[in-house]
C-alpha cells in the first residue's frame, strides 16, 4: 500500500465498496474534470477502438463516451482529444484516467464512479441480496434485470 494511502468505504447502489484514497500533494490537478458527462458513458459495448476496430489499447473519452486506441502522438485518442477538444480519457483495461494530450495521469477520488461502473465488483453476498423485481424494456416488455 503506497505510504500517502488510506482506505475508505464508500456507498454506491446501497453496497460498500473499499477504495483506495491517495493523498494528491505531487500530483497536478486536472482543470478538465467538469467537462465529464457521465450520463453519455456506456461501458456495455465491446471494448472496440471506434475507428480503427482494434481491441489493444483502447480508451473511453469520458466527454462523449466513444472509445479510441492509444494515447501517444498520432493516436486516435490523442487525434481526438486535439480535434474534439475532449481531454479526459480512461483506460479499458486497468481504469487509469489520462488527460490527453498532456499525457498525465489524473488521480481524483470523483473517479471512482466512473471506475466502479467500468467493472463493477459483488460479493457473493451482494448478489444473494438482489431482488428478482421485473422492469420495462424500452420496448415495454418485462425483464429481469441481469437475467
Amino acid at each position: 500500500m503506497l505510504s500517502n494511502s488510506k482506505k475508505i468505504k464508500v456507498i454506491i447502489n446501497n453496497h460498500y465498496h473499499n477504495f483506495l484514497k491517495i493523498k494528491t500533494d505531487s500530483i497536478p490537478e486536472c482543470p478538465y474534470l467538469g467537462t465529464i458527462k457521465r450520463h453519455l458513458l456506456d461501458f456495455d459495448f465491446e471494448k472496440l477502438c471506434s475507428i480503427s476496430l482494434s481491441n489493444f489499447n483502447v480508451y473511453a473519452c469520458l466527454v462523449c463516451g466513444k472509445y479510441f486506441q492509444g494515447r501517444g502522438i498520432n493516436t486516435h485518442a490523442y487525434t481526438h482529444s486535439l480535434v474534439q477538444d475532449h481531454h479526459l480519457f480512461i483506460n479499458l483495461h486497468n481504469q487509469n484516467i489520462y488527460c490527453l494530450p498532456d499525457n498525465y495521469e489524473v488521480v481524483d477520488n470523483s473517479l471512482n464512479d466512473i471506475k466502479y461502473n467500468l467493472n463493477p465488483e459483488f460479493s457473493k453476498k451482494d448478489i444473494e441480496n438482489m431482488k428478482n423485481e421485473y422492469a420495462k424494456a424500452l420496448d415495454g416488455t418485462d425483464f429481469i434485470p441481469g437475467k
